[in-house]
């Protein structure tokens, strides 16, 4: 399976988009009224955990699709069928099924710096759970964007590890 893209092509769309409401959402002061600022920054905090899910979702998929082939293949996608919260425990759940290797090395990244990254994706869950049940998140355009650079930072580290070559 050599000479397929890395990484899955359908990825790179969904970067596009969450830059381009990155930077729609860091423009201030904004034009927009407030309140539509508010909703706007909502938005982006929900399409930051579903860019880090999809990544998850695309990236292990793409990795068994090309380091496997038959039953073998079929019976592994099976397991992948759905996303997940992008928390630290479904994180670390999902990249134990390719290895301790793999899962001390997530671990590491997401309790470095006191465990910042983990602490931030808890965050990021929570506040997405928050907004899509209509609770009040509080997230400022600011730690909207630091939870981008989070996101994108595990996002980052999937990507890499589990590049198939």
């Amino acid at each position: 399976m050599a000479g397929k893209s890395w990484p899955p092509q359908s990825l790179y769309g969904l970067k596009l988009q969450l830059d381009e409401l990155a930077d729609a959402i860091g423009q201030r002061p904004s034009k927009r009224p407030l309140g539509e600022q508010v909703w706007l920054t909502r938005f982006f905090v929900v399409r930051i955990c579903g860019y880090l899910e999809q990544v998850v979702y695309e990236v292990t998929r793409e990795h068994v699709r090309q380091k496997s082939g038959g039953r073998i293949q079929d019976f592994s996608l099976t397991w992948l069928e759905k996303t997940r919260n992008p928390s630290k425990a479904n994180l670390l759940d999902l990249v134990r099924r390719f290895g301790v290797d793999l899962w001390e090395d997530l671990s590491r990244l997401l309790d470095s710096n006191d465990e910042e990254l983990s602490r931030e994706l808890a965050f990021l869950v929570d506040r997405r759970n928050k907004i899509a049940h209509g609770l009040n998140e509080g997230v400022t355009e600011s730690k909207a964007l630091a939870l981008k650079g989070a996101a994108e930072r595990v996002a980052a580290w999937f990507i890499d590890a589990l590049k198939p070559n």
